[in-house]
């Protein structure tokens, strides 16, 4: 499992974030439950609300793009993919359902508005005819292919949004 680095400005476990990295901290709040773990749960919930952070640029997320990201990166970066934000939708709703900061309904809700417009190019990632998810977010645009995985990051960060707010779809 993960260790804390004692680097306050940068706590990943590895030296850049590459990809779907809310899985790592939801995977550590989860089994800090199941083994009643309390230090691993709080770990958990400290590097996902990092993430957060770092993962926010002013008014809304701009995800680690396929490429990764270092600390000194610099942003916006492209290609976005939609499981980067589906993925910290997911761990914010894990962790709302054992911890009451508002940071976890917060990040779901910026989860479902970077799919409506509110990210680094200010494009819907998502068809509102087909109800499918585009494929990428690039520099230049959208790659408005839609496929599964993408419909799913889509879907699933919606429906966690219908439990924290009133988001239109």
């Amino acid at each position: 499992m993960a260790k804390p680095n004692g680097d306050a400005a940068w706590p990943w476990p590895e030296s850049r974030l590459t990809y779907a990295n809310a899985v790592l901290p939801e995977a550590m709040i989860a089994a800090g439950v199941a083994l009643d773990d309390w230090a691993l749960r709080q770990q958990g919930l400290d590097l996902l609300g990092w993430l957060i952070e770092y993962e926010t640029a002013g008014d809304h997320l701009s995800p680690t793009p396929a490429g990764g990201r270092a600390p000194d990166d610099v942003r916006p970066a492209f290609d976005l993919q939609p499981i980067e934000v589906s993925t910290l939708a997911d761990a914010c709703a894990r962790a709302a359902t054992i911890d009451p900061a508002s940071i976890w309904p917060h990040g779901v809700r910026a989860a479902a508005a970077w799919f409506m417009g509110a990210n680094d190019a200010r494009q819907l990632m998502w068809d509102p005819q087909t109800g499918g998810g585009f494929d990428g977010l690039h520099a230049d645009g959208v790659n408005r292919n839609q496929g599964a995985e993408s419909t799913l990051a889509v879907l699933s960060t919606m429906q966690h949004a219908r439990r924290f707010s009133t988001v239109r779809q």
